[in-house]
């Protein structure tokens, strides 16, 4: 069986700083991040959301300081989801009268 620990561990470090939040595969929704547990008893890092991300992979996942806008999220850690800026499902709605 593969090992794997080293895997698990460069996961963790990536998102291992206070501050780090992520999205998933290039996306515009920028999540918190927890520890869960995974194969053979691995911590690693996960959407504190529990949003599911296909297909697990240790590049899924991408490190951001940006502000957590996931409403999921917010409501987890306190935070308010009527500061979190609403994304246009279609476009720029700004310019829509």
């Amino acid at each position: 069986m593969t090992d794997i620990a080293p895997l698990a561990s460069a996961a963790r470090a990536v998102f291992g700083d206070p501050g780090v939040h992520a999205v998933v595969r290039s996306g515009r929704t920028v999540h918190a991040v927890s520890l869960g547990q995974w194969v053979e008893g691995e911590e690693v890092p996960e959407l504190l959301c529990h949003t599911g991300v296909a297909g697990w992979s240790p590049t899924a996942l991408e490190p951001t300081r940006t502000e957590v806008t996931c409403a999921r999220c917010l409501r987890k850690i306190g935070g308010s989801v009527l500061s979190a800026r609403q994304l246009p499902l279609f476009g720029d709605d700004s310019q829509r009268t």
